[in-house]
């Protein structure tokens, strides 16, 4: 049996013989034939017989009858992944011959779609993520060209070898999508090729507080790829100012210094009524502040989104879509607050609620939060005090149950006193409830509270009565 077969990129036809070894002498099948990426392997049906009963074996795992007429006048043909190899065998059973035609899919030079500092990254994703879908543009969204330190731009608006000051010593890399089997290496930084993070679907590549020197960022699209299809992105980070101007640096820590020891004195003989209660505001805001950076850290949110991706690809878009605004308006609301230290009940239970509604896109559990008629959604608690307790119910106790997981938040009011209440119905504690960072910073809260208050707040973690999981039992003063 011989069977022609053709390639196509953009509807144009290639020369096999470019693509492939040599040919079989006896079928003329081409011999280590690899195709374009972005191309199709099909069928010339004019070289299929008029006598033939053919069966057709797709990459060793499904087999179709054709009916002859209907391939003559159509033929059929296959695009597929990078890197993948493929193969089609013809069968004919009416003379019982096989014809097996194989061949790899090739790879395309990897790209650096965007580039951006660190914390202008950081700052923009949260505006990004209704993009996120969309492949990137064919410029920086960062204007590198208002830079004074920027030379040179390439066609996609990035910069050209780079030399980055000292105080920008970190950078947000995006590469156009990457297949799996690629490495990563940030030379200068890594001392061999990263293989490619899996749980990273965007290809974003961090590197932050790099220290003064020559880097290269590479991306191979496979391991020992060639040069020709590699990514190779140098750049260098300059020296601090007080390195290279000593007799700056001593004038300016003189300067400094002797300012402070005034300001300090002052400062001390002014203040020394109120340094206890600033200290103690202060360590307040620091664990909300934590609070708030670990909610807001990158693995929360590539497993936020990357859950999102999943809807998409199973065709649910419309709840795709109701999870990025719910994902967006939480992101607002949490920085929205960053600043402060107390917002009313009402703003911290719409902050857990929209918490709890993402979480229960990776984890089916079900939550209620209920609110006695004798407390008011006005009263002032700390900003965030319920979320590490509330983090910590989810992924120690329903995140493994499912549906049959819930969480329960009940607020009552205990004299002068609001009482929270959080329970889960998990495997209760099985270890020392110190041990998690989100309820060691609950419990810092709580210990600061009590010296702003200079009343009895407290929080108590404890399995429950039942032994059917933990309960949270908070009490906060009502001011």
């Amino acid at each position: 049996m011989k069977i022609g077969i053709k390639v196509t990129l953009n509807d144009e036809v290639l020369d096999i013989d470019s693509l492939s070894d040599s040919f079989d002498p006896r079928t003329g099948v081409p011999v280590k034939l690899v195709i374009p990426e972005g191309s199709s392997l099909g069928i010339v049906s004019d070289s299929l017989g008029d006598d033939l009963d053919i069966a057709l074996l797709i990459n060793n795992e499904s087999a179709t009858d054709f009916n002859q007429p209907i391939i003559i006048k159509n033929g059929f043909a296959m695009g597929s992944s990078p890197g993948s190899e493929n193969s089609y065998v013809f069968i004919d059973k009416k003379r019982q011959d096989t014809l097996e035609i194989s061949w790899q899919v090739d790879y395309n030079q990897v790209e650096l779609a965007d580039l951006y500092p660190a914390e202008f990254f950081k700052n923009y994703v949260a505006l990004q993520i209704k993009y996120i879908f969309e492949s990137y543009p064919d410029s920086s969204q960062y204007d590198w060209k208002s830079k004074e330190y920027i030379s040179e731009l390439n066609d996609r608006g990035l910069p050209v070898n780079p030399k980055f000051p000292y105080s920008q010593n970190g950078l947000y890399f995006v590469v156009d999508q990457l297949v799996e089997g690629a490495e990563v290496q940030l030379v200068g930084f890594h001392s061999a090729p990263q293989a490619l993070n899996q749980d990273d679907p965007f290809a974003l590549f961090l590197y932050e507080d790099l220290k003064p020197g020559n880097y290269e960022f590479v991306v191979w699209p496979y391991k020992n790829a060639p040069d020709s299809i590699t990514l190779r992105y140098p750049f260098s980070i300059s020296n601090p100012w007080w390195k290279e101007t000593l007799a700056l640096v001593l004038f300016t820590f003189l300067g400094v210094g002797l300012l402070g020891l005034i300001l300090f004195l002052f400062y001390r003989s002014a203040q020394r009524r109120k340094t206890r209660e600033l200290q103690w505001a202060q360590q307040l805001t620091q664990a909300e502040l934590k609070a708030i950076r670990a909610q807001l850290n990158p693995h929360f949110l590539f497993n936020s989104l990357n859950s999102i991706q999943n809807l998409v690809s199973q065709g649910k878009n419309e709840l795709a879509n109701s999870y990025l605004r719910k994902l967006s308006k939480f992101l607002r609301r949490v920085l929205s607050v960053s600043e402060k230290q107390f917002h009313e009940l009402e703003r911290e239970l719409e902050l857990i609620e929209l918490y709890l509604e993402l979480e229960k896109l990776r984890f089916a559990f079900s939550s209620k939060i209920k609110v006695s008629n004798d407390v008011e959604l006005g009263n002032l608690v700390p900003v965030m005090l319920l979320q590490p307790y509330i983090e910590n119910a989810v992924k120690h106790g329903v995140a493994s149950k499912g549906e049959e997981g819930e969480i329960l938040v009940l607020i009552s009011r205990d004299g002068e006193f609001m009482k929270i209440e959080i329970l889960d119905n998990g495997p209760g504690l099985s270890e020392p409830k110190e041990s998690s960072a989100g309820i060691h910073l609950g419990n810092a809260q709580i210990k600061t509270l009590n010296h702003i208050y200079l009343k009895e707040a407290s929080v108590e973690i404890s399995n429950r009565e039942d032994q059917s999981g933990v309960k949270v039992s908070i009490k906060l003063p009502i001011e």
